[in-house]
């Protein structure tokens, strides 16, 4: 990847990222342009905004952070190892 390109890739991606950050504290509506178009995103379509997000850092290379899980263990009365 040209180093031009991986500096937009990044420009791009901060700016997603301060999108989404809008939207989390309740700004109704974010825009952002790339690749010529414009789009707006909401509350409504967050995942697709998370998506575009999850897209440039692949792009990029970057590690994207899995979700977290939750696991409930429960033991049984009278179990001994």
């Amino acid at each position: 990847m040209a180093v031009d390109e991986r500096t937009e890739l990044q420009a791009q991606l901060s700016e997603a990222k301060q999108a989404l950050h809008k939207l989390e504290i309740g700004q109704s509506a974010v825009t952002l342009s790339y690749d010529g178009e414009s789009i707006t995103y909401t509350a409504a379509n967050r995942t697709s905004l998370q998506a575009y997000i999850r897209r440039l850092q692949a792009e990029l290379g970057v590690p994207t952070q899995a979700n977290p899980r939750i696991f409930n263990i429960q033991g049984r009365k009278g179990y001994r190892p």
